[in-house]
């Protein structure tokens, strides 16, 4: 792979991961406002949970976007 098709894919997953954690968000507050909506343990501990998970997600998204921004940083500082 060329450093120019190098530099393409990173931008082009740098965009996408841009796009993803926002909407990581919006499911964490979606199941948190469905979990105030239910009387039983059950179900709040069920949408709190999905809720966490949302969380994971979102901060496993923001390290790989960390990491796809240095890569990046790296092949442009490095270009011949």
């Amino acid at each position: 792979m060329t450093d120019k098709e190098k530099v393409r894919d990173l931008k082009a997953k740098i965009e996408a991961l841009v796009i993803a954690i926002p909407r990581e968000l919006e499911a964490y507050e979606y199941y948190v406002e469905l979990a105030s909506q239910y009387e039983d343990d059950a179900s709040k501990e069920m949408f709190m949970f999905l809720a966490r998970q949302e969380l994971a997600h979102r901060d496993a998204l923001e390290r790989i976007l960390a990491d796809t921004q240095r890569q990046l940083e790296e092949t442009l500082i490095h270009k011949p």
